[in-house]
């Protein structure tokens, strides 16, 4: 068996997985698995800069999956960096520094090439075979048409869970007024792709997702597994919405399902799922376990297969 690591360093969650499988076969499985709330896209503002606590958690970080990796005897680490490392003006110097304590060297993918990961995790971890997919991340979303399995078209929009719930959410009250803005944000920037939605089946992969659908089944008293397959209803997300938007900022991640290091941002995030959901016309999403990271394996993967 041979073992190959991701580390998928997003806007808000930082996570490295370990994946072993044998070369010319189907066969693979999940070995570890470390996640840490980084929040490095946290306060960037409109000048766009990584701020220093955020830098600072960010080498601890990856000095502690380079450890692990070194530690495990794992040789192959595929470390990527997404919208925040992405989009920031000294979002260079972070990977030096991190290259530099580490030994990490990661690279940063464009938000094209984050929805390309993003769709080979969906063709591989659904039997969907034409209709979209949904990513929302920290600092960005990435929406996908799948014709035949195929990618057909993607884009990336600069509305994640952190980055709109620091522009319309910033205070530990989120009003009526301030929510409905949000909502029409997003609604007009993905329904202005043209191709999004139109009431086709739709996949929806990464963290805000599956803790939205976590909280969704605990609400219903459903048996938790996993979210693999899990429908989740247009209706039962306005519940949660209302729900999360009745409580504080601070108390949002005492919501069952819902992860503490995510409450002051979830709101956020479901927001703009709901508004995804209205601009498509679409009455639910199927989640999947999958994410970014998969995609990164899979690619090496398959052309092992």
């Amino acid at each position: 068996m041979e073992r190959v690591a991701v580390a998928d360093l997003g806007s808000n969650s930082w996570r490295l997985v370990v994946y072993g499988y044998e070369p010319d076969t189907p066969w693979w499985s999940l070995v570890d698995e470390i996640r840490e709330a980084v929040r490095i896209g946290a306060g960037m503002g409109d000048e766009r800069v990584l701020q220093p606590e955020r830098i600072d958690r960010a080498v601890h970080t990856a000095a502690v999956f380079a450890s692990f990796c070194r530690a495990s005897g794992i040789d192959t680490v595929e470390a990527v960096a997404t919208s925040a490392i992405r989009d920031a003006a000294n979002g260079a110097e972070l990977l030096d520094s991190i290259r530099e304590h580490s030994g990490l060297d990661a690279r940063v993918i464009s938000g094209r090439e984050e929805a390309r990961y993003g769709w080979l995790a969906i063709a591989n971890s659904t039997t969907i075979e034409d209709g979209f997919g949904l990513d929302i991340g920290g600092g960005s979303i990435q929406v996908m048409r799948l014709a035949d399995r195929r990618l057909a078209k993607a884009d990336s929009l600069p509305l994640g869970s952190v980055r709109v719930s620091e522009e319309f959410l910033p205070g530990e009250k989120a009003t009526a007024k301030a929510m409905k803005a949000l909502r029409k944000r997003v609604e007009s920037e993905v329904g202005a792709l043209g191709w999004w939605g139109q009431g086709g089946r739709i996949v929806g992969i990464g963290g805000t997702i599956r803790n939205l659908a976590v909280a969704v089944m605990r609400r219903a008293e459903l048996p938790l597994d996993d979210v693999q397959g899990f429908r989740l209803e247009r209706d039962a997300l306005e519940d949660l919405i209302e729900l999360l938007a009745d409580r504080p900022a601070s108390k949002r991640g005492e919501v069952s399902g819902i992860k503490p290091d995510r409450g002051d941002v979830i709101l956020g995030g479901a927001l703009v799922l709901a508004a995804a959901l209205d601009a498509g016309g679409c009455e639910a999403i199927e989640v999947t376990e999958a994410g970014l990271r998969e995609g990164v394996f899979f690619e090496r993967f398959l052309e092992s297969a």
